[in-house]
């Protein structure tokens, strides 16, 4: 089984799905995690998580889309 890690962390939803929607326009599957806490901006933000296998790739990607 594929480990999966944390890419980037946001205060909001919008950040996290439009950096989900990027990656997985790239054949990078990704998951956005906390969505449902209501208390996300002022707590621990909204993760994008994406398998470990991705890493490289998706930072770069992160890079060229001027996230990073």
């Amino acid at each position: 089984m594929d480990s999966t890690v944390t890419l980037v962390t946001y205060s909001t939803l919008e950040e996290a799905y439009i950096v989900k929607g990027m990656l997985e326009s790239h054949g990078i599957p990704a998951l956005v995690r906390n969505e449902n806490n209501l208390y996300v901006p002022i707590f621990d933000g909204v993760s994008v998580v994406i398998f470990e296998k991705d890493w490289d790739k998706a930072q770069k990607l992160l890079v060229e889309y001027g996230d990073r």
